[in-house]
């Protein structure tokens, strides 16, 4: 969670992604009347969503180049590679289902997205709801929420399910009529905890109190 905080920081013009999208995905889960355990996934998924967009420690993260695939693996042949930022989830038992999730985020409707070539309902429903709601936070953060809106919906059947984008649909106009999503930031510890979890005073002290 905190390295997922680390890299919404980093993007100075959308630095709230991941908080928002987490809100869009609780939202739209209600609305599709999801069971409670898969909202909870969808929620987790979406605030760590970003993580799938890490690369190689060879190549260079830009502000802004998180939620979208390069365009230069579009004409690559359907696989499943591993992908470096869901890895790490991967890696923790218990958040494998949510490493493939956001895996498949970016995989489209018509079977031309990334990573596995994965179309229609062979996409995870998650997977669906988190790629088209994490586009269209990212669209509504460049312009406005009926733009965003509208050009998700000309890409509907296509890049996206379109019964997914109706829902988008229905929720963007209730949010035009006044429905306000509360937005609600993961509670970390300040700091880099996890780049230096103990100061040197610190394991003094720690020291000292053993010692007695």
């Amino acid at each position: 969670m905190r390295l997922a905080q680390l890299i919404d920081q980093t993007d100075v013009s959308n630095p709230n992604a991941a908080a928002e999208v987490a809100s869009l995905s609780v939202a739209m889960a209600q609305l599709l009347d999801l069971p409670a355990w898969q909202l909870n996934r969808l929620r987790l998924s979406a605030l760590l969503h970003r993580l799938a967009f890490l690369q190689q420690s060879d190549s260079v993260l830009s502000p802004g180049s998180f939620g979208r695939v390069a365009e230069h693996h579009a004409d690559a042949s359907p696989s499943c590679p591993i992908v470096p930022g869901a890895q790490i989830l991967r890696n923790m038992g218990r958040l494998s289902a949510i490493a493939t999730i956001i895996t498949h985020e970016s995989e489209r409707w018509n079977g031309k997205g990334q990573p596995a070539g994965l179309a229609g309902d062979e996409i995870p429903l998650e997977s669906r709801i988190l790629g088209l709601l994490s586009e269209f936070q990212q669209r509504a953060t460049e312009s406005n929420p009926m733009q965003a809106l509208a050009q998700c919906q000309a890409e509907a059947g296509e890049h996206w399910d379109a019964k997914l984008v109706e829902a988008l649909t229905l929720l963007v106009n209730a949010m035009q009529q006044g429905l306000s999503l509360p937005i609600q930031m993961p509670k970390i510890a300040a700091g880099m905890w996890l780049l230096d979890s103990h100061s040197d005073e610190e394991l003094l002290n720690l020291a000292e109190t053993v010692t007695e």
